[in-house]
């Protein structure tokens, strides 16, 4: 009897340790699924400590650190950013699911037995920034705000003067990417600096942007009649020519009357064909057609060094070879000289603009730039449009020579009428009374030599009634000048006359 007492006391506590058993399991079980059950001490998401916390409260943490702005100093501003708006991404209930997974990697058996419960788990961040949103907001909150660009030479109305260029500031926006995006993926760092760099003015506004000031100028003067303008940097070689009537463009290349600016192709002529060294009578009269503009001068050069009957013709010849196909001498300065030949050109077959030139010299104010170009690059250095043609024919010692005598003093002045002392203008000026008896037409072409950078310059005027000598003085000039204060901003003239 006692020993059936036992049986069943024994059976009862097995059944009891049994039920005790499964009951400890299932709550165990129910512990070890619970999302509140607490990380273990030492555990760290993403950098942060989360150890002792559910995953309610590491899930918060983790938002409350990741949540922190992010200073951004530029200059001595001070920005505080939200990191969403800078484009970082993170989903922190992932973070801390797989941090409660790693707490028993052994699932639920090995928890039950604490084999290991109480290690630190340590996930690592898992997060992106969106570089699309991190742009945009630095290129439409930063940048308008804390940088300013620099403004280039910039034309002041009614002046020949320029504003000066300045030198702008920019975000460096390489750095400014890479620097906020190590930042929001370290929870240690809660400032970026942002470096800022200099931005280039340009200097000088585009050739388009003077062309449009060179039109303002004549407009200023209240010139009515035709300008044409060919410019040219001697360094680059951009080149701009334009014409305009009465405010109105026409297209360039208009055959004008050379009048004494076709003593210009006889030096070179005349160059080419004299061998070394020049004779003295030679350079005086080349002074005298040059710096006096003396036409008998013109017609012994001709006459005695190139040919006594066809001398104008072979000069003629020597531009064509050069390619100027509008330039051309047809006949001798003096009175009643024949016409050799009637030359007919691109430029005085035109039929929308016919100035009525004359047959016996003619030009382009490009093709007088482009001679002169030649001039500066043969005198410079050898190089440039008359060596390359006429090679061995013409010196560099003989452009040098041409150079000289174009910069003597003349008795009367158009591109060099306004420019400061800085400046140096070798140049040849032309005009004349036509058939009719009057003046219509006045051209300067010339080499400016400046501190800021060298230049050729020529500008045709022409009138169909009378043109005053003054109205293109007044206009010749203070072309010349605002080119001038083109090239050298920092040294700008002033006009002066009236």
């Amino acid at each position: 009897m006692k020993s059936k007492l036992m049986g069943w006391i024994i059976g009862g506590l097995g059944v009891f340790f049994l039920i005790s058993s499964l009951v400890i399991a299932l709550v165990e079980y129910q512990h070890f699924k619970n999302p509140s059950a607490s990380l273990p001490a030492g555990s760290m998401i993403a950098g942060v400590p989360v150890g002792g916390l559910d995953a309610v409260a590491a899930q918060a943490r983790l938002e409350e650190v990741y949540s922190l702005p992010l200073n951004l100093v530029i200059q001595d501003s001070t920005i505080a950013v939200a990191p969403a708006d800078l484009g970082f991404e993170m989903d922190s209930a992932a973070l801390v699911q797989q941090a409660l997974a790693a707490v028993s990697p052994g699932g639920f058996w090995s928890t039950l037995w604490n084999r290991s419960g109480a290690v630190p788990v340590v996930v690592p961040l898992e997060a992106r920034v969106d570089p699309d949103i991190l742009l945009a907001y630095l290129t439409q909150e930063i940048e308008p705000l804390y940088t300013q660009p620099g403004m280039p030479l910039t034309p002041i109305p009614n002046t020949t003067n320029f504003n000066l260029s300045t030198v702008g500031t920019g975000l460096d926006r390489a750095q400014a990417v890479s620097a906020i995006s190590a930042a929001l993926l370290d929870p240690e760092i809660h400032e970026v600096r942002l470096a800022v760099t200099t931005t280039s003015a340009g200097g000088a506004p585009d050739w388009a942007g003077l062309e449009a000031f060179l039109k303002h100028n004549i407009a200023w003067t209240g010139f009515d009649g035709l300008v044409e303008v060919y410019l040219e940097a001697l360094d680059s070689g951009e080149r701009l020519k334009f014409a305009t009537w009465d405010g109105e463009d026409v297209a360039p290349d208009i055959a004008f009357p050379a009048a004494s600016t076709i003593k210009l192709p006889i030096i070179i002529s005349i160059f080419r064909h004299l061998e070394e060294p020049t004779p003295d009578v030679v350079i005086y009269l080349m002074e005298e057609m040059i710096a006096n503009s003396q036409n008998s001068a013109a017609d012994t050069l001709m006459q005695y060094y190139l040919d006594e009957n066809l001398g104008p013709l072979v000069v003629t010849e020597d531009m064509q070879a050069l390619g100027l196909e509008n330039t051309f001498l047809a006949g001798y300065f003096y009175d009643e000289a024949p016409l050799l030949r009637f030359i007919d050109t691109p430029a005085n077959t035109r039929t929308d603009i016919d100035l009525d030139p004359d047959s016996y010299n003619q030009m382009t104010p490009a093709e007088l730039g482009q001679l002169l170009a030649g001039i500066y690059h043969c005198a410079a250095d050898g190089s440039g449009l008359l060596t390359e043609t006429f090679p061995g024919e013409i010196t560099q010692s003989e452009c040098q020579t041409m150079i000289a005598i174009l910069s003597e003093p003349k008795p009367v002045q158009f591109l060099d009428t306004a420019l400061p002392p800085e400046a140096t203008v070798a140049d040849k000026y032309g005009y004349a009374s036509e058939l009719d008896g009057l003046l219509h037409s006045i051209t300067d072409a010339g080499i400016i030599y400046t501190p800021g950078g060298d230049f050729v310059l020529v500008v045709s005027t022409y009138q169909s009634e009378w043109l005053y000598e003054m109205d293109a003085t007044a206009v010749i000039g203070r072309l010349a000048q605002t080119v001038y204060n083109f090239f050298n901003p920092d040294d700008q003239a002033y006009w002066w006359f009236d």
